[in-house]
């Protein structure tokens, strides 16, 4: 029960603290720092429709300077406020950040989801589901969830028939877990049961997970693309977060 806990924490640490700068006041940071923060979301940025939504670059958002900011938080993923300057005044945008490789998502005014790939990719799938996909298509294929936990804008779907548990962040799924033995990943065939040496040869790992503690948080392994599992209280997860 701890190592399933602790799993849970750990994935979840970088979520929650994004979550603590909706109950506290603004912090101001200096301008500097806003612009470094830009810097980590540079880039152009479209929506579903493949509208270009965001231009982010040198200091500025959609050629407007970036003039002040407030309520950063966490690194990578993380999230704040950029103030820019238009023509008619000031303007704040709020935006949070998540994701690597093909999954690496800008949430702007925590409604809207941005990529900067017009053509957005997965990599494995559990009973149709991957990372990425619209909340809406999950329940439109695999039916009404057994249950629903709700935490601010983070969603886990519960599909007890499937042996399967999937959290949904802003509409988008960030993590896929297998809970039972009735789930596996689409590409390898993997399950709760199988050995790590065979997640190691599948996945090609950069170091060799222990089967010693696969019911242990061992940290996570990158499986190429923006994508990670994580092993751990006899579940496996597989996400978009690396910490």
């Amino acid at each position: 029960m701890k190592s399933k806990l602790k799993l849970f924490v750990c994935m979840c640490f970088s979520i929650m603290c994004l979550f603590s700068a909706l109950t506290i006041e603004a912090a101001q940071v200096s301008l500097d720092s806003v612009i470094r923060a830009s810097q980590k979301v540079a880039g152009d940025w479209y929506d579903a429709s493949g509208n270009k939504v965001l231009s982010i670059s040198n200091g500025y958002i959609n050629g407007c300077r970036i003039v002040d900011g407030a309520d950063f938080v966490g690194g990578y993923p993380g999230a704040g406020v950029f103030i820019i300057q238009e023509a008619q005044g000031r303007k704040a945008i709020h935006l949070q950040w998540l994701g690597n490789g093909e999954h690496k998502t800008l949430i702007m005014n925590k409604k809207d989801q941005l990529t900067n790939q017009l053509q957005k990719e997965h990599y494995e799938s559990v009973h149709g589901v991957y990372l990425g996909m619209n909340r809406q298509a999950v329940i439109d294929l695999l039916g009404t969830p057994s249950s629903i936990e709700k935490m601010y804008s983070r969603e886990t779907l519960i599909y007890t028939n499937l042996d399967l548990k999937i959290v949904t962040e802003h509409n988008m799924v960030t993590v896929i877990t297998l809970i039972g033995k009735g789930a596996h990943f689409a590409k390898s065939g993997l399950s709760i049961d199988s050995s790590m040496l065979d997640y190691y040869n599948f996945y090609q790992f950069n170091r060799i997970p222990s089967e010693l503690s696969k019911d242990k948080y061992q940290g996570p392994f990158s499986i190429g693309h923006g994508e990670y599992i994580f092993f751990g209280g006899k579940e496996v997860s597989l996400t978009v977060y690396n910490t």
